[in-house]
């Protein structure tokens, strides 16, 4: 039987040889000893060639939501759409939608800049060796990968027309300056960090778990320099100008395009898909309005006779979870909406706009009346979220990689509680802290109204396993200096 020990010891050994090369003439490990900016232009080359790659092979990926952005629907945020029509000005002489194509391969130069210019922060903040910083930098880029060819979109989101396709991008370019914030209190990298927030939330609501992040760390980065004050002023400024800014571009963009000045409509079907997932019939008699509770009952009785809601599902929370993801759309997607939106058409006169403001009031009436009656039951749903979205991060659901997720969590939060410990490693603590953070936050939004799908917790899966390449580097690399200076100290 092979021991732990044993596996431990021949770990350390080999890096430990490693170690001694990097300080030998070798002829392999001299190739990655050349110089800094080299070193940093080959990094950048691979990102543009991995991401390109793909974009010639595939070219625009076009998904089931692509249409709402490229039509600019008054219920997408505006940047993403505002970007896309920015590319179909600028190439409206080329046939046919040459300009999607334009727009994926911008989002595969921007991903590629964003994953090199994160890594080479790491890298020269936390002074990692050449073959470690590789290492960290073929993390993101095994995610894409398996994007591409494990699961089941066979895409990449570089090349899609999702918002995912810059949401990624920016925010791995957020967490790099947010981290430079948190460890050097750099006033331009707060700057930056709240810039790109505000694009981030102006793309996905789910972003918002960015400004979280940021007024987080604004008010733990003040405590600990011993100005709570100041922080509570700074996060309070950020965040008025951040949401202040998003709206007044959200009201700008549909007044442009609308002629009304209003903020971009149906963000509440998330929670009304989840009231009516744990919703039974009988919670129709919390509704006053009789109008909306024949709609409720329309809608509810569709989705119970096709085994939809919570109540079909099979005991177990695997059952739940998959249950959940499965049928999610299809309350949404496939009932919920096209059943509200046609009783509004049949019963309400109006534009975009005004309709738009009427399924929002019937969704609104449906949550306020229904959800407060389930708390238990949606606070157990969102306990499932959670446990799968804490999976998903990290790998994919399914029997033996549900267990490795639980050990690979247990092993980060050691080495993390081992590096916060251990002098000399604060700054892989704060990235590796800042990451866990990050997970837990935005496992915690998407939870709250969604299933948590690989493609709403993918943001930090690469960050995930950087940030446990360089902890077990550290690790390593102590013991390996111990043993040093105990044999020197023998001899």
């Amino acid at each position: 039987m092979i021991s732990a020990d044993w596996i431990k010891c021949v770990i350390t050994s080999q890096i430990g040889v490693l170690m001694e090369k990097e300080n030998s003439p070798s002829p392999v490990l001299l190739r990655l000893k050349i110089s800094h900016p080299i070193l940093s232009f080959l990094m950048l080359a691979i990102c543009l060639c991995f991401y390109l790659c793909f974009a010639f092979y595939d070219g625009a990926v076009i998904c089931v939501d692509s249409p709402g952005y490229i039509s600019m629907r008054l219920s997408r945020e505006p940047f993403y759409p505002l970007l896309l029509a920015f590319f179909r000005k600028l190439f409206s002489s080329f046939p046919n939608d040459f300009y999607l194509t334009a727009v994926a391969f911008f989002q595969s130069i921007l991903m590629a800049a964003a994953t090199w210019t994160l890594v080479r922060y790491i890298w020269k903040e936390l002074r990692l060796p050449r073959l470690i910083a590789f290492l960290s930098l073929l993390m993101p880029l095994a995610v894409s990968f398996l994007c591409r060819f494990a699961a089941k979109r066979e895409s990449m989101y570089s090349n899609s027309i999702l918002t995912e396709g810059i949401a990624i991008s920016l925010y791995l370019l957020f967490f790099r300056y947010l981290l430079e914030y948190c460890i050097h209190q750099s006033k331009k990298s707060l700057l930056l960090s709240s810039i790109l927030v505000f694009i981030m939330i102006s793309t996905r609501k789910q972003m918002f778990v960015t400004l979280a992040l940021l007024v987080l760390c604004i008010l733990i980065v003040n405590i600990v320099h011993k100005k709570a004050f100041r922080g509570i002023l700074v996060l309070s400024l950020c965040t008025l100008a951040i949401v202040g800014s998003a709206t007044l571009l959200d009201m700008g963009y549909n007044y442009t395009l609308r002629g009304n000045a209003v903020r971009h409509t149906n963000d509440n079907r998330f929670i009304t898909t989840m009231a009516f997932y744990t919703a039974e019939r009988s919670d129709a008699a919390y509704i006053n309005d009789e109008e909306v509770r024949d709609v409720f009952l329309e809608v509810y009785d569709v989705c119970d006779q096709k085994g939809y809601l919570k109540h079909s599902a099979e005991e177990g929370w695997f059952n739940r979870v998959t249950h959940f993801g499965d049928y999610y759309d299809c309350i949404q997607i496939n009932t919920m909406g096209p059943i509200i939106t046609q009783y509004v058409q049949e019963h309400y006169e109006g534009g975009e706009v005004e309709l738009g403001k009427k399924v929002d009031q019937i969704m609104s009436t449906i949550n306020i009346s229904v959800m407060p009656h389930n708390a238990m039951n949606i606070l157990g749903s969102f306990l499932d979220n959670v446990l799968s979205g804490l999976i998903t991060t990290v790998a994919k659901r399914n029997i033996l990689l549900n267990w490795y997720s639980f050990f690979i969590y247990i092993i980060y939060i050691l080495l993390l509680i081992w590096n916060i410990r251990v002098r000399g490693h604060i700054k892989t603590a704060i990235l590796a802290g800042l990451t866990l953070l990050a997970i837990i936050g935005n496992v915690t939004l998407v939870s709250l109204v969604i299933f948590c799908q690989t493609r709403y917790t993918i943001y930090n899966m690469g960050l995930f396993y950087i940030c446990l390449i360089i902890m077990l580097y550290n690790l390593i690399r102590h013991e390996h200096l111990l043993h040093i200076t105990s044999k020197n100290q023998n001899l």
